[in-house]
């Protein structure tokens, strides 16, 4: 098959998956599932789709934005996240070839793109998304170091070697956790008097290892089933609005489903390209927080609500598909000169 080829098939796979992926940024912050019902539905009247209603794009075209049963109107959002990815996904056929990793980084963008809508409406990450997307992370280094005998699939963590996909979970999730425990302790600490530092400090660390032990219970116990009884099912995740975060005193800093996503990041990008994914990632934040302070008006030092998902999520696309050419370029243009490290003109290196 021809490069075009694939691109062309593999747009097609992502306008099709987008549609199911729409089924998802609905249902799992409503607190339902992407497997019941196994039809898909009108959220107004919630009468069940035919396949006529249902072709990705076209569908929405020819029923000229309304739904035909209750003539509801359809939100733009649909035929945008088919097409975003469908674009995505032939992005990555471009950009891979026909290799394996091509699929497997189309089921990591797929994973983003539901992360990056449900976080920027709701303020949550469900964990079965993060979950999922580091499994496809795992899947891949193993399939490549087992199978394919490639390079380059493990990596060292403070001098311990170990495949490269936990090593880039491991050191993304403790930058994410690590920021998300500096910021929490300050923004607590500062808001409420009678909490000292350390109070804030071991709150953080408390729940988030409580959080963690319990979700890998959740998904154990589906292998172990005595563990149910220990594990009660997850109540619905209904997100919450920036208001309601922005008064809460306890809600400060990154929230626990930004270090679960960052394991997850790191798990498919690897280490290397998971710290420019970070870097990607908080200078688009910085950027969004600022002018969002801007355009609210907001006195310095007031609380805004930030979901941080969406620019994790942007700067992981960039480091897919531009982060050694965006470090290379850098190097080139700034640190390339006599005595660098990155030069071989002999010289001072200050």
């Amino acid at each position: 098959m021809s490069l075009w080829l694939w691109v062309a098939v593999a747009f097609l796979y992502g306008i099709a998956i987008g549609s199911f992926l729409n089924v998802v940024i609905w249902r799992l912050p409503r607190g339902g599932s992407v497997a019941k019902p196994t039809w898909s539905y009108c959220p107004q009247c919630e009468n069940r789709l035919g396949t006529l209603d249902l072709f990705p794009v076209f569908s929405f075209l020819a029923l000229r934005r309304r739904c035909r049963y209750c003539r509801a109107p359809i939100s733009w959002r649909y035929p945008s996240i088919e097409l975003l990815t469908g674009l995505l996904f032939a992005a990555v056929a471009w950009r891979f070839g026909g290799t394996a990793d091509t699929i497997f980084y189309c089921l990591f963008v797929a994973a983003m793109i539901s992360v990056f809508f449900i976080d920027l409406e709701h303020f949550i990450i469900p964990d079965g998304l993060n979950w999922f997307a580091a499994l496809v992370g795992f899947a891949h280094n193993a399939f490549a170091f087992y199978y394919l005998h490639e390079q380059g699939q493990t990596g060292k963590l403070f001098d311990v070697q170990m495949p490269a996909s936990l090593a880039g979970a491991l050191g993304y999730g403790a930058i994410i956790y690590g920021i998300g425990l500096a910021s929490y302790v300050v923004i607590v600490a500062l808001i409420d008097k009678n909490k000292s530092f350390f109070a804030a400090f071991w709150e953080y660390i408390r729940d988030n290892v409580l959080d963690w032990i319990f979700i890998v219970a959740h998904y154990v116990s589906y292998i172990i089933p005595p563990l149910r009884r220990f594990v009660e099912p997850a109540p619905p995740t209904e997100g919450f609005t920036a208001e309601e975060i922005e008064s809460d005193e306890e809600a400060g800093g990154m929230g626990g489903g930004d270090g679960k996503l960052a394991a997850a990041i790191g798990a498919n990008l690897y280490l290397a390209a998971a710290l420019q994914s970070a870097l990607f990632a908080v200078a688009i934040g910085a950027a969004i927080g600022v002018v969002t302070i801007i355009q609210q008006r907001r006195k310095l030092g007031g609380r805004t609500a930030i979901p941080f998902g969406p620019a994790m999520v942007m700067g992981a696309l960039i480091a897919l598909f531009f982060g050694n050419d965006i470090v290379a370029w850098y190097v080139h243009n700034f640190l390339t000169f006599p005595g660098s490290p990155f030069s071989n003109t002999p010289g001072f290196w200050w």
